[in-house]
């Protein structure tokens, strides 16, 4: 059986977040394929573990973290071998420890590599690792885009266009089938507050999260914040001191909860400030459970899930003024609200399901397949 073996610096179940998702999604695509998959990443141990999904996850302990760059000592000394012993490499771009390690390695394995996102946070380290990253991508043998607004928002890349296809997400319908009820606390939550906007994500630095509770101030509804992540204390100080009441965090929830959260809400929001959000999970979701979404323009594949006008309203970054008036345009304007969702569920089904999508991988992989005999 051929062995696909991806490769980031995060997974379920230490981290919970959208990429961790994608790389889920089209793992589980993979096995049903009839591929073998594993997942190599890094965590606060080293250790191993199979999935009810099948995927075989295998964490290298942490070392250090050099500015969202975990090292493993025990990665970096496993990792010729990891590459020499799967069929197939699956990288998600970015992290820089593995794509040095390639190099370093000379890997002849084949490569695929799905680029979600540019450097962003430091224009001085990207600089200086551009040469690298370019280096590691002429070595990959193909190049997965999540969106062509991503592909052309990042000039470095065209050099690579001959090899480049765009693949965005897809949201598998599985994940939320079958669930047991929500907790009881959660459905008394959603009735004794008012209707709601709700986010969905790693709290990290690029979600725009301090814009939505600027916006907050100026919103008629309530905001539902889930998840967890750097900013949850900065973000808890700030509801507390400014005594945002209407703004609700939550922190981590089952699937079971998050699939009512969902169904229950006005509309999803995702404030993101920087092109760091290369496409945004929770917008998948919001458009299979009908919901209108809010997102920020950034050249990325977020304008592709939420199309502006006909799934919800996109709006700039950075700016609470905009953000608020458009929360306040889907809670009080019925006929735009039932005209975004209605729109949402036929937009994803077009575009954003495993038939749609996956098979674009599964072609991938089986040109790799035989490269490798």
């Amino acid at each position: 059986m051929t062995k696909i073996t991806h490769i980031f610096k995060t997974y379920f179940p230490e981290t919970n977040g959208g990429l961790e998702e994608a790389i889920r999604q089209i793992g589980r695509l993979a096995i049903k394929e009839e591929f073998e998959v594993e997942v190599v990443t890094v965590g606060k141990r080293s250790y191993e573990m199979t999935t009810p999904d099948g995927i075989t996850a295998r964490f290298h302990k942490c070392s250090l973290d050099l500015y969202s760059n975990p090292v493993s000592r025990t990665l970096a000394k496993e990792f010729k071998a990891i590459c020499r012993n799967t069929d197939i490499l699956h990288f998600h771009f970015t992290w820089p420890t593995a794509e040095l390690l390639t190099l370093l390695h000379r890997v002849t394995t084949p490569m695929v590599v799905t680029f979600h996102c540019d450097i962003h946070k430091n224009k001085l380290l990207k600089a200086l690792y551009l040469p690298v990253a370019k280096q590691f991508l002429n070595r990959a043998d193909r190049i997965c885009v999540t969106s062509k607004n991503l592909l052309e928002a990042t000039p470095w890349l065209h050099e690579f266009k001959h090899k480049t296809e765009e693949i965005p997400l897809w949201f598998d319908e599985n994940r939320f089938a079958g669930l047991p009820a929500p907790q009881a606390r959660i459905t008394d939550f959603t009735k004794a507050i008012k209707p709601y906007g709700l986010f969905v994500g790693v709290l990290r630095w690029y979600k725009g999260l301090d814009t939505l509770l600027d916006a907050s101030r100026n919103f008629r509804g309530d905001i539902v914040i889930v998840g967890k992540g750097p900013l949850y204390n900065h973000l808890r100080k700030r509801i507390e001191e400014e005594r945002l009441t209407n703004v609700h965090l939550m922190g981590f929830q089952s699937d079971s909860n998050l699939k009512f959260l969902i169904q229950q809400s006005r509309f999803i929001v995702l404030p993101s400030l920087s092109p760091a959000e290369a496409f945004g999970q929770i917008l998948l979701e919001g458009l299979y459970f009908s919901k209108p979404l809010i997102s920020t323009e950034l050249g990325t594949g977020t304008s592709l899930v939420n199309r502006h006008g006909h799934t919800g309203l996109v709006v700039p970054p950075n700016s609470s003024r905009s953000l608020a008036g458009a929360m306040n345009r889907i809670l009080n304007d019925q006929c735009l609200y039932e005209k975004f969702a209605a729109n949402s569920f036929r937009h994803y089904k077009a575009n954003f399901t495993e038939t749609a999508q996956g098979s674009k991988y599964t072609r991938i992989y089986r040109s790799l397949e035989k490269k490798r005999s």
